[in-house]
């Protein structure tokens, strides 16, 4: 096939196609283009000329509905119900996501091709129903040479979705990198926008905590973790969230959560990170004795070789502070060059690590 003939086989299949000419008679299409109108006469030029105009409007009105429908059902039923949809069956999900936008859309063509076909019975005349099926042999050439010159809008809007598609995918990773170089206001702008269209990226809800927690908005941190939990249908975030809440809550609440915590966790590692952070919590709050007691067990897991998720080396040092701030001068000392022995670049503090960069 060469380059002419494959561009009038584009011809054919694009709406640019309106009609054909076959034994002295004229069939146009439809706008479900598998229906064909057939007249028993051969319909002169200015005639097809204003059916032409008329079929670009109804297909731009079919378009746009089409457009219309996929973005509501996207915004009215698919985001608000995300989480219920995932949590069905999977024949389930799939009949409800894709028959019922399916059953609309045919709708919406049948009732477009209904208002057309009356447009042909008043400014035409009566036809007969048929297959829409041009061939090669059929091109009106005038109409192919139209064709040719006519600007192809298509290509714009092919443009248009492959950058809103770039958007959806790379607009996330802009947003880490953002967080990574520490530019947490413009994390929160374009998080906002990307939320606004997409109010389902766990990924994203994640990102925008740690920026909100970054900037001391701690009880919208938590929301967002909270979100980005339920969008990844997990509790990934849950000691993320934990960690938030020790910079605003109470330290009777606090305690309260940490102890639950504690209780609920089922892998002992866990337990102990828990464990350390609580500690750390109440030398934060002044309450020496009682993180001593919980640096003193944990340490000892660890001698034990126990498999632990805190940093040894932090713990050493913040029970170095509790000891020295209690008057056990040498056994801080001890502690604090433990500590610098195994982690010589580490900056020690009292700040939380169960908030992780995402």
């Amino acid at each position: 096939m060469n380059i002419n003939d494959y561009r009038k086989k584009v011809f054919l299949n694009s709406q640019y196609c309106t009609y054909y000419n076959e034994n002295n008679s004229t069939v146009l299409a439809g706008i479900m283009r598998s229906f064909g109108y057939k007249y028993s006469v051969v319909l002169p030029d200015e005639k097809l000329k204003e059916i032409n105009k008329t079929y670009r409007k109804f297909t731009a009105i079919m378009n746009t509905c089409v457009a219309v429908e996929i973005l509501l059902y996207i915004y009215l039923i698919i985001f608000p119900f995300f989480t219920e949809f995932i949590k069905m069956p999977f024949i389930a999900a799939v009949l409800v996501l894709s028959l019922i936008p399916l059953v609309v859309l045919y709708l919406t063509y049948i009732g477009v091709n209904y208002l057309y076909e009356n447009y042909l019975t008043r400014y035409v005349g009566t036809f007969q129903r048929t297959k829409f099926k041009p061939q090669l042999k059929n091109i009106d050439e005038k109409a192919f040479s139209e064709y040719k010159k006519t600007p192809k809008k298509s290509a714009y809007i092919l443009g248009a979705m492959i950058v809103i598609f770039c958007l959806y995918a790379f607009v996330p990773v802009l947003i880490e990198n953002l967080n990574i170089n520490k530019k947490f206001n413009g994390v929160l702008k374009t998080s906002n926008i990307y939320l606004t269209f997409v109010p389902i990226s766990a990924e994203v809800y994640a990102n925008r905590a740690y920026a909100k927690f970054n900037l001391k908005q701690y009880k919208d941190a938590e929301k967002d973790y909270e979100a980005a939990n339920k969008y990844s249908l997990s509790d990934t975030f849950s000691d993320d969230i934990l960690g938030v809440k020790t910079y605003y809550l109470d330290k009777d609440e606090m305690l309260k959560e940490f102890n639950a915590a504690i209780a609920a966790e089922k892998e002992e590692p866990v337990k102990y990170l828990l464990q350390y952070e609580k500690a750390t919590y109440l030398l934060k709050n002044k309450d020496y004795n009682s993180a001593l007691k919980i640096y003193n067990s944990i340490l000892n897991a660890y001698l034990q070789k126990k498999k632990v998720f805190f940093s040894p080396a932090k713990a050493y040092y913040n029970r170095g502070t509790v000891r020295n701030i209690l008057g056990d001068a040498n056994g801080a000392k001890l502690d604090f060059e433990i500590a610098k022995r195994m982690c010589p670049e580490c900056k020690f503090n009292a700040e939380t690590t169960l908030v992780q960069k995402p």
